[in-house]
């Protein structure tokens, strides 16, 4: 069981992901014999708080992820409750000893749009995500715990 340890930084537990197109929209594109764009690497914070893991809109619109459909989001930190446009795609939580046989990838998976840029990320791994995994969280120690 791959196991990554990090320090709790300001903003929480932040990890590094790689987020691209999922698996099938990956195969749709092979299909229509157009290229796949590259995974983008994105600062992520950890978050039970979030039910759904969420990218900010900018990087959204710059990847061209095909769009799913559209939800309810409460999102204080914008103004709360908004609808927020659901978007496939694939997550590879980045394991940070550089072997990539360690990674938690995710071929498939809903991302909300939500404007996350201002808070010095760019995604939350919410709990769609952690429900795979088990976090701790060491407060007085600084450090946090995510096996998988």
């Amino acid at each position: 069981m791959p196991v990554l340890t990090g320090r709790l930084g300001t903003d929480g537990a932040l990890v590094e992901v790689l987020v691209g197109w999922s698996a099938s929209g990956a195969q749709s594109l092979h299909t229509a014999l157009r290229p796949v764009p590259p995974p983008t690497r994105l600062h992520a914070l950890l978050d039970t708080g979030a039910e759904m893991s969420c990218m900010d809109a900018s990087v959204v619109q710059a990847m061209n992820l095909p769009l799913h459909g559209m939800t309810p989001v409460n999102l204080p930190v914008a103004g709360g409750l908004t609808i927020g446009m659901q978007y496939e795609a694939g997550l590879t939580i980045v394991h940070p000893s550089g072997n990539s046989t360690l990674n938690l990838v995710i071929s498939d998976l809903i991302l909300i749009e939500v404007p996350l840029g201002p808070l010095g990320y760019q995604a939350l791994i919410g709990r769609d995500v952690l429900a795979q995994c088990h976090f701790q969280y060491h407060g007085p120690k600084g450090r946090f715990r995510l096996s998988y």
